[in-house]
């Protein structure tokens, strides 16, 4: 496969974005799709299954588009490159430093790396056109790519504290904003089964069942790389879902010629004109319940007046503590490492964990929870104190 170039972007020629698209559709979730074409610098319109927003709706945060001329494309053509096969393992690191000096984070460049090696050793050599991957023979540790083997995770773990306050948050929004209701199903399923925020945006109405009024319901959730899982939602989860879905409407959608008999999927979490929800706003819901209940010092008062008296409760003054110091900070991916680490700490086994978060390997759920096993476990909680017992009375006795 020759690399080529049109307008500034990979060649336009029907043949070159279908190779694109044939790599693309091995990840059957769209989101995954995008990350990797904008990794690779491959044109979003050419991604199967997208659809450009319509420029008339606000949108959430959408992706940061890299610099052209950074993206793995654009910078082999810009190396006067004509064929994939002819990268070798010093051009890989000469980009790698591109990237660095361009200021991109280690993880950023991690992943970019990643979607190289993938679209070489997923596509480009099972179907004959490289010969071998370059990326197999970059030494990720000496490129400073590799988080150490137990450093600590980056992601901040919640304590049960602040997630109660998120609970009561979105409780207390609930009767007062439009989409309340349903903004609260989603923190307390984000917050009680621990699925990522594109899986919780992903479900459909059918992927619902609760079998008895006040029992416990069944989540049918799309993981990562295809597979399916069902998460327990217990009573309380279970009754916020449905407080939702008796004000939710389902709207009418027209007929098309030729898709007569065909139901297109029926999102469970949907906008006011009946689109799935975006995942950039299970980050907004989390960021907005910060900023209510814990505004910064510039904040202008809030206007209206159910609020400003809500503020002034005992519960809203529990809720501000808490929240204050996520509100810079708050990403829904701690909701899953804290359901971990909780899980755990309360006796459910690992592996029980690992099939309610979707791991495929153990190790994955290992690296959520040893942190905090380190901290607790340290020699340090009976080697300090022993190094003190009895010492200071004797000091004293003395002087």
């Amino acid at each position: 496969m020759s690399i080529e170039v049109a307008g500034g972007r990979p060649s336009t020629s029907s043949e070159a974005q279908q190779r694109f698209a044939e790599f693309l559709r091995i990840y059957t979730s769209l989101n995954t799709r995008i990350a990797y074409a904008t990794d690779l610098g491959i044109p979003r319109d050419w991604v199967p299954g997208y659809t450009p927003p319509d420029p008339h709706r606000r949108r959430g945060r959408a992706r940061r588009e890299h610099p052209t001329g950074l993206q793995w494309l654009h910078w082999c053509l810009a190396q006067d490159f004509t064929s994939f096969d002819q990268v070798q393992v010093t051009d890989v690191e000469r980009w790698l430093a591109d990237l660095a000096d361009a200021g991109y984070s280690t993880a950023t460049r991690a992943r970019m790396l990643s979607a190289v090696s993938a679209f070489y050793g997923k596509y480009l050599r099972r179907h004959g056109m490289a010969s071998h991957n370059p990326v197999d023979l970059v030494d990720r540790r000496t490129q400073h790519l590799n988080r150490p083997r137990n450093s600590p995770s980056s992601t901040k773990r919640w304590s049960m504290h602040a997630c109660r306050a998120l609970l009561m948050a979105a409780y207390l929004l609930a009767e007062h904003r439009r989409d309340g209701a349903r903004d609260r199903a989603m923190v307390e399923i984000l917050l009680g089964t621990g699925v990522r925020a594109e899986e919780l945006v992903g479900v459909n109405r059918d992927d619902y069942h609760r079998p008895t009024l006040h029992g416990p319901a069944i989540l049918r959730v799309h993981g990562k790389g295809g597979k399916d899982r069902d998460v327990a939602l217990a009573p309380p989860v279970a009754d916020a879902v449905q407080a939702y879905l008796t004000r939710r409407v389902t709207p009418a959608v027209p007929a098309l010629a030729g898709q007569v008999g065909l139901r297109p999927p029926d999102p469970l979490f949907t906008t006011s004109t009946g689109r799935r929800v975006h995942v950039s706003h299970v980050q907004a819901v989390l960021t907005r319940l910060c900023a209510t209940f814990a505004p910064p010092a510039d904040a202008p008062p809030p206007r209206a007046e159910w609020l400003r008296e809500l503020l002034a409760t005992s519960q809203a003054a529990f809720i501000a503590t808490h929240l204050a110091p996520l509100r810079d900070t708050i990403h829904p991916h701690s909701a899953r490492h804290t359901y971990a680490t909780e899980a755990i700490e309360r006796g459910v086994p690992p592996r029980q964990v690992q099939r309610d978060l979707g791991h495929a390997d153990l190790t994955t759920t290992e690296g959520y929870l040893h942190d905090d096993e380190n901290v607790r476990n340290s020699a340090a909680h009976e080697l300090s104190p022993a190094l003190h017992r009895g010492w200071l009375t004797a000091v004293d006795g003395n002087s």
